[in-house]
């Protein structure tokens, strides 16, 4: 019994129903994972760099400055974005990406440009305020944490066109700040510089053939600018930000956390992706910064220039290293977006002079290219494989038919008198009467088999005992005699269903037949009543009673059909079928997953 018990046990936990709601269950549960919870993991290795800094003898706590580059937010107002938009699965991996960023709890952000996908365009300034708000609704920070702004060609544009707003810098300047500023912090000269203003402004100088030290810079300018820095005296360390990356060789490295190739030199209608090697040049010279964070280019590259050693004294240094920072939006050039951790100390609470008073680390945001490729996609088919595995597996093919056992009867019987008596042939079971023949104790031949004809028409019955006085081999249930209704026509009692007549009314016994209890249909044998109305025809083929009934199925019938774990009428080899079947359980499946992911996509849009 314990082994019979164990394997139902086993058949219910491997149940068509149970296979379904695992699968549901792992989709919901992936659908989280993929959608959000990826973005807790991808920083899981994402610390500030502070570790560094105490290494070299530092006691100060560091000031911590978050760089994002290139968040380039789309306007709802001019893409027409839609929920299903591409923008619009930017804008959800922004929100995203920054409600995970946000827990690093930085003390300073600086956006090194780029900050509006289409800020140049934008000519009218209510649109403009709309779209600065939308902006700072899904980058939110504390009032506490100070944000500074570089701008970028799409925050300001570059160059000369008609489609470009020349209110763009104006608006900019309004909502963001200063395209050219200097702040202090922790003891270092933070230089903010229009790089998009000093590449015009170097168009400019260069097509009236002047060199930067005979060119009058421009009032407000960024070269006016940079020459108004170079002159304050200060012993500080110089921490340059540029939208637009400095100059450099096409062959030079940019290091193994790019993704692929280098910075070369291109321009085209709204972009440069360098300054010009003369204003590099000018940059380095006049700034000599400690190190430089720029952006643009959407991939990272970590590179070092070499400063002029004419004005360098022996304890300046004599290179600077440039850091582009990853695109914290996702874009077609890269996999992986990212973005760039900055610690400060005074540089007074140096060990020593030469001791670096500052740090950086790398950071990198989620895939979601792997994710589908990697996640989703085998998810899919390992689910449509269980799904086929189940629609189409040789066991729901087979018939059932009832053929009842003596044994197993014997065993699933209850002995207690008030139940009735057991029989060995029939399974439904009637109260004995007070007084009357009671049916043979032993059981039938094992080779004899019940067989009762697939049709609606006929009863099934259940025997009543009859005296034990008689003799076993002469009871006449080895033949068993179905008795009908009053009025029913004997239409489904062939020949090869045997039973017996007895003219004497005398059972073998010699007991009177009519005070034995007689065959009684089974309550389950009643008639279903349709609502419809239906046609027979009986006729006889091959010595055998056939019946054909027409009629509309009932709603009990349709909805037995269309059930997922309905009888074998589903499983007569159509096609229609089983494509029905498979795709309502293909459906039922992805539903509750598709609710997970438009929730979280209500969430963040």
């Amino acid at each position: 019994m314990s082994f019979i018990h164990e394997k139902r046990t086993r058949s219910r936990l491997l149940s068509r129903n149970t296979i379904i709601n695992l699968l549901r269950f792992f989709w919901v549960v992936l659908v989280i994972w993929c959608e959000f919870g990826v973005f807790f993991y991808s920083l899981s290795d994402c610390k500030w760099p502070d570790k560094e800094l105490k290494e070299a003898g530092s006691t100060e706590k560091p000031t911590r400055v978050l760089l994002i580059a290139d968040p380039q937010l789309p306007n709802p107002r001019r893409s027409g974005i839609s929920w299903l938009h591409y923008d619009a699965s930017s804008t959800r991996y922004l929100r995203k990406g920054w409600s995970v960023v946000t827990r690093l709890h930085p003390h300073v952000v600086v956006w090194l440009g780029d900050v509006l996908a289409s800020g140049r365009y934008v000519t009218n300034e209510d649109e403009y305020k709309n779209y600065v708000d939308e902006f700072k609704g899904i980058f939110a920070t504390d009032k506490s944490v100070p944000s500074y702004f570089v701008p970028g060609n799409r925050d300001v544009g570059l160059g000369e066109s008609s489609a470009f707003s020349k209110n763009a810098r104006k608006y900019f300047t309004e909502y963001f700040g200063p395209v050219n500023q200097e702040i202090d912090l922790a003891g270092h000269r933070l230089i903010f510089i229009d790089a998009p203003g000093l590449v015009d402004e170097d168009y400019r100088r260069h097509g009236k053939g002047k060199q930067y030290e005979t060119w009058t810079p421009a009032m407000g300018g960024p070269i006016e600018f940079i020459a108004s820095v170079a002159i304050k005296a200060s012993s500080s360390p110089i921490i340059l930000f540029s939208h637009i990356p400095l100059s450099r060789p096409a062959s030079t490295s940019c290091g193994p956390l790019r993704e692929e190739g280098s910075i070369r030199a291109s321009a085209g209608h709204g972009y440069q992706n360098m300054l010009g090697k003369e204003t590099t040049r000018f940059v380095l010279h006049t700034l000599r910064p400690a190190v430089i964070f720029s952006g643009d280019n959407r991939d990272y590259c970590n590179m070092t220039h070499r400063l002029s050693a004419s004005d360098a004294n022996i304890l300046a240094k004599t290179t600077a290293r440039e850091v582009t920072v990853k695109s914290f939006s996702p874009s077609k050039h890269i996999r992986r977006p990212g973005f760039q951790l900055l610690s400060l100390i005074p540089p007074d609470s140096a060990v020593s002079h030469h001791g670096s008073t500052f740090a950086d680390a790398h950071c990198l945001l989620p895939d979601t290219f792997r994710i589908f490729n990697s996640i989703y996609l085998p998810a899919l088919v390992l689910t449509a494989i269980v799904l086929l595995y189940l629609n189409i597996s040789p066991g729901r093919h087979r018939r059932r038919f009832s053929t009842l056992s003596p044994i197993s009867a014997s065993r699933s019987r209850p002995s207690s008198p008030s139940q009735g008596p057991e029989s060995a042939i029939w399974a439904n079971w009637s109260p004995r009467k007070s007084s009357g023949p009671t049916s043979p104790a032993v059981a039938p031949p094992p080779s004899v088999t019940v067989r009762v004809p697939n049709a609606k028409e006929i009863f099934t019955f259940r025997a009543l005992s009859p005296s034990a006085s008689g003799s076993p081999l002469d009871s006449p249930l080895l033949s068993p005699i179905p008795l009908f209704h009053a009025g029913h026509e004997d239409e489904m009692n062939p020949a090869h269903y045997p039973s017996q007549h007895h003219s004497d009314h005398v059972w073998p016994s010699g007991e009177d037949v009519h005070e034995a209890p007689s065959f009684i249909p089974s309550p389950s044998a009643r008639r279903s009543e349709r609502k419809w109305p239906s046609r027979s025809w009986s006729f006889v083929f091959r010595g055998r009673r056939r019946r054909i009934t027409l009629a509309l199925p009932t709603w009990g019938e349709m909805k037995k059909f269309c059930a997922s774990d309905s009888s074998d009428s589903m499983y007569r080899g159509k096609r229609r079928g089983m494509l029905w079947r498979l795709g309502g359980d293909s459906m039922s499946v992805a539903l509750p997953a598709v609710v997970t992911w438009a929730l979280i996509g209500w969430l963040f849009f």
